[in-house]
């Protein structure tokens, strides 16, 4: 196959999650899930402040410390609702085409809520060093200096707002640690698959020693991989739709001149275009494991 969807956990066609967890569970589920952690963060918040207005010392200590795991909770409630259940529909009118040119911005969401869950956790780490006896100290600083990186390489990338620009003659596209280009000519192959943070994305694959793949930024911790990944929970498109115009537009040459009209491609948005306007043979690839949003 010139390109692949790796299988998910469910034969089921479902809409294309934006994260690896999610298709571990329904969709239902994950709003079970998230309801369950908040009555959870709410029993913490309760108990920290019941041993806030103690009159022992130790009481207050400790308090600070299930307030700390409280907000650790809240975080992550936060981010099972921003993160995972939350599906934006981009209005067209934000993808700004041109007569060279088709740019679709990304949303700063995953990369600022991702960065928010570090810090919170970090500083809860720090706070539960402090309060625990030794022996737990070194396995919570240990957890600090962890969350300390994850931090600082979060803080190192998130001034690059994500994007995808597809051309006539290539795509470009800005992700974690990398900003590269490709003419479609290059590509080797096309991937859906997991990146930075369980994410997934659109990896494209250049061919060895393609003189068309450039890199116009690098993260320090980065490392060339000759691979260019669409971050595509960032575009707050349907993912599924987005894959198969990668694909429409790599493996056709003859599609891409709807990429210099100076409109919006309308399979970006439009399910029921883009799935009857692909080739059967390009598209039956991710339709036999997922389906478009909006679709029953």
């Amino acid at each position: 196959m010139p390109s692949s969807a790796e299988a998910p956990l469910s034969r089921r066609a479902r809409t294309m999650p934006s994260a690896a967890v999610e298709m571990l569970l329904p969709r239902a589920a994950w709003w079970i899930m998230c309801g369950i952690v908040a009555v959870f963060a709410a029993f913490l918040t309760v108990g920290a402040v019941d041993l806030a207005v103690g009159a022992d010392a130790e009481a207050r200590r400790w308090a600070l410390v299930v307030a700390a795991v409280a907000g650790m909770f809240w975080i992550v409630v936060a981010d099972l609702f921003i993160l995972v259940l939350y599906r934006p529909r981009r209005d067209p009118v934000s993808v700004r085409a041109s007569t060279t040119e088709v740019e679709v911005p990304g949303s700063r969401r995953f990369a600022g809520w991702t960065l928010a869950t570090a810090v919170v956790w970090l500083v809860g780490a720090c706070i539960i060093a402090v309060a625990v006896d030794a022996a737990w100290r070194v396995f919570w600083i240990i957890v600090a200096v962890l969350l300390l990186a994850v931090v600082i390489d979060h803080l190192l990338s998130i001034g690059h707002v994500r994007r995808a620009v597809l051309t006539r003659n290539g795509v470009r596209a800005t992700s974690f640690r990398i900003d590269a280009e490709v003419a479609w000519d290059d590509i080797a192959a096309l991937r859906w698959t997991q990146a930075t943070g369980g994410l997934m994305v659109a990896r494209i694959e250049v061919k060895s020693g393609a003189a068309s793949y450039v890199e116009h930024w690098r993260h320090p911790f980065a490392r060339r991989r000759d691979t260019i990944d669409v971050e595509l929970p960032a575009l707050d498109l349907d993912p599924l739709l987005v894959m198969m115009a990668l694909q429409l537009y790599w493996l056709m040459p003859t599609a891409r001149a709807e990429l210099a009209t100076g409109r919006v491609p309308a399979r970006l948005f439009d399910a029921d275009l883009a799935v009857g306007s692909v080739p059967a043979q390009l598209g039956t690839d991710w339709l036999a494991s997922f389906r478009p949003r909006g679709q029953r």
